[in-house]
């Protein structure tokens, strides 16, 4: 019976409805993710609420006789055997659940519930760059998927994220940016950062202002310049000793400061940044060593620094980029 002891219904409820407040969701995400359980109870009052949802017009139910149909739902049987007994406490833990939240909100005034629209986003090989309602900017990296509420109508911008992305967010006090990303939360008013979800960690990396990440009652703060590192195996919080390589948000900010590299190290990065092809016709010249920086230069731009100090030949040709030549200087 822990189960049903520890169920939140009015949070349940409030989430819902779209009225739970950013901590008051998190803890239900927590809640869920506690135990096996938790998630089959929740995934059949989601369902309730859905069919609910669905009705375009509420009649508030008489509250002695709605009252009454539950304590007859929850009603025992007459017990023979041991595993009746088991049986019966389980199905009252998820009628309890499920009608507690829709009378929750059925005995309240005035009240009708949201349907919230959701947006999804999904990338392949491919970098996305979008603009999300509130004129925030997202570039999905590759392999990464997107959700969030058409025109965030939220008390809160709540989106979540499967792999990478890079978000410059636009700054609403009243209302936190807030990005779910497996165990960890992480919530700004408005900052440009950088998500990396791997099969071992989730790692920010802020350029701009700063971000919080959580999971539970754990958090840590990430200024400018920093990487917060969830070791998801540990479930672990905490900061990168070493400054990260901005570089490694060049996908997104196209701003890059190579520093004596490979070309193939290079032209590796712009591959990712701009969505060409880079094809060495000598393959001696991918060991060509290079420092230069670029600050959201056009692509023709960059390969023209690149033949210059070089010395090779750079051909574009639509999405592909052809390199030949024979040596590495003038």
């Amino acid at each position: 019976m822990s189960t049903a002891e520890h169920l939140p219904y009015e949070l349940l409820g409030k989430y819902f409805s779209g009225e739970a407040s950013p901590e008051e969701a998190m803890a239900v995400e927590d809640w869920i993710q506690a135990h096996r359980d938790h998630r089959k109870l929740y995934d059949q009052v989601a369902a309730v609420w859905d069919d609910a949802s669905l009705q375009q017009r509420y009649q508030l139910p008489d509250r002695a006789t709605a009252l009454e149909e539950l304590k007859a739902r929850l009603a025992p049987a007459p017990v023979t055997r041991k595993k009746t007994v088991i049986r019966w406490m389980m199905t009252g833990i998820e009628l309890l659940g499920g009608v507690a939240v829709i009378l929750f909100f059925l005995f309240r005034p005035h009240h009708t519930p949201k349907t919230l629209a959701l947006v999804s986003r999904q990338t392949e090989t491919a970098i996305r760059r979008d603009t999300l309602p509130d004129q925030s900017i997202v570039v999905l990296n590759s392999h990464t998927s997107l959700q969030y509420a058409t025109g965030f109508q939220d008390t809160a911008r709540w989106v979540k994220l499967s792999g990478e992305a890079w978000f410059d967010v636009t700054s609403q006090p009243d209302k936190p940016f807030i990005v779910a990303v497996g165990d960890i939360r992480v919530q700004v008013l408005g900052t440009s950062f950088n998500i990396r979800e791997s099969d071992t960690a989730i790692a920010v990396m802020v350029k701009t202002g700063a971000v919080s990440m959580s999971r539970g009652d754990s958090s840590i703060q990430v200024k400018a310049g920093q990487e917060g590192i969830y070791d998801i195996s540990r479930k672990q919080l905490g900061l990168n000793g070493s400054t990260f390589n901005s570089n490694q948000l060049g996908y997104a900010t196209r701003m890059f400061s190579f520093e004596n590299i490979t070309l193939k190290d290079i032209t590796t990065q712009l591959e990712k940044a701009y969505g060409i092809r880079v094809i060495f016709e000598n393959k001696a010249l991918e060991n060509c060593m290079m420092s230069s920086s670029f600050e959201n230069k056009p692509i023709t731009y960059i390969f023209e620094v690149i033949s210059v100090t070089l010395n090779v030949t750079c051909r574009i040709d639509k999405d592909q980029v052809y390199i030949s030549g024979t040596g590495c200087g003038g």
